[in-house]
């Protein structure tokens, strides 16, 4: 008995060319780069290379044909279209722990200034101190085919650090403890810019100090509290600590711990390590303003957008941080371009705005 087979012929798709010449549009959903490219009259390679911009592989009339084609057919490019030729992704995946701060939107400002222009896009994930969120937004992110990280990692940075790299994926961290000499990393000098600004506030007279923060329980507030004790410490002065978080005390409730604690015949100097804390403890001290800067001082970090509007001016300081985005994003394309390229690591120094509230 003879055998049969069964061969089973699909008519291959066809989009009719005088069809979308006419202004018609195939169903979304339903193109592909392919099907982009047959219409074109050229390869899926040379649609991947316009869709990144690569055009000097290619003549002016094919960028036209090219584009005409997307035009009328409606595509959409997905990540792997766009990633078919060498690669590229054109993303890059930028993880906070708190994106809903000034701090936070002149990182990204830094970030952008440089990706933009080489024609990177971003990505931004808020992490939000989880580390099973942090973990989830990674792996999504590998999974999409992102290019390279930029991370401000919780605590778990070794474990994201390893999983990125194994990947093949390069990263650079910020705002992180400095682990080891052989991954890239940028923060600011927290400790030395705090240690300096107290030296310099017992320099001129101010013998009494209090801190007005959180727990130390984060590398940044850690180095800010080291700093301070530290600098303290080798004047022989004596400090206090005054713990709040982001729901309290309010500052009525501050405005009255002052009230009750301050000495005013001894010159005292309130530190705010955080830029949350730092408008809540101004308007606690305000209720007694005829005090500021002579027997009471008062210096916060950051907020240099509002710091220099009021009535005294805020004490401060002033992160880079807008330049230690864009050094991280630098950093990171400098990692794209040559994944043999040696490891960096960047500190960068604070500014300290002297300004009405402190007697410097």
């Amino acid at each position: 008995m003879a055998r049969r087979y069964i061969v089973s012929c699909m008519p291959r798709r066809h989009i009719p060319y005088s069809y979308l010449l006419k202004g018609g549009a195939m169903p979304q959903g339903r193109i592909t780069i392919t099907d982009v490219a047959q219409l074109a009259g050229t390869s899926a390679a040379t649609v991947s290379n316009y869709l990144n911009g690569h055009f000097e592989k290619m003549g002016p009339a094919t960028r036209e044909t090219i584009r005409r084609a997307i035009e009328r057919t409606g595509y959409v490019p997905g990540i792997r279209a766009r990633s078919l030729a060498g690669g590229s992704s054109g993303i890059i995946a930028v993880l906070i722990l708190n994106s809903a701060n000034i701090w936070a939107g002149q990182v990204f400002i830094g970030i952008e200034e440089v990706a933009a222009p080489v024609g990177y896009q971003t990505v931004v994930c808020n992490s939000n101190f989880d580390q099973a969120r942090e973990q989830a937004y990674v792996e999504k992110m590998l999974s999409l085919g992102v290019d390279g990280f930029i991370v401000q990692p919780t605590s778990n940075f070794r474990a994201i650090y390893e999983r990125i790299t194994r990947a093949g994926k390069p990263v650079v961290l910020y705002d992180c403890s400095t682990f080891s000499f052989d991954t890239s990393w940028i923060k600011t000098n927290l400790y030395d810019s705090t240690y300096g600004a107290m030296l310099t506030c017992a320099d001129r007279g101010y013998e009494h100090f209090v801190l007005v923060g959180s727990e130390p329980d984060l590398r940044t507030r850690q180095e800010r509290e080291q700093g301070f004790v530290d600098a303290v410490a080798s004047r022989g002065l004596a400090y206090e600590t005054l713990r709040i978080d982001h729901d309290g005390p309010g500052a009525d409730e501050l405005a009255a711990w002052f009230r009750l604690n301050l000495i005013t015949s001894r010159r005292t100097l309130v530190f705010v390590p955080h830029q949350w804390a730092l408008e809540r403890v101004y308007r606690a001290l305000m209720e007694q303003p005829q005090l500021i800067p002579d027997r009471v001082g008062l210096l916060g970090m950051n907020n240099a957008d509002w710091a220099c509007l009021t009535t005294p001016k805020v004490s401060t300081i002033v992160e880079p941080v807008r330049e230690e985005g864009a050094l991280a994003c630098r950093m990171l394309l400098d990692l794209l371009a040559d994944p043999t390229a040696r490891p960096r690591q960047e500190i960068l120094s604070c500014q300290v705005s002297w300004l009405d509230t402190t007697m410097v």
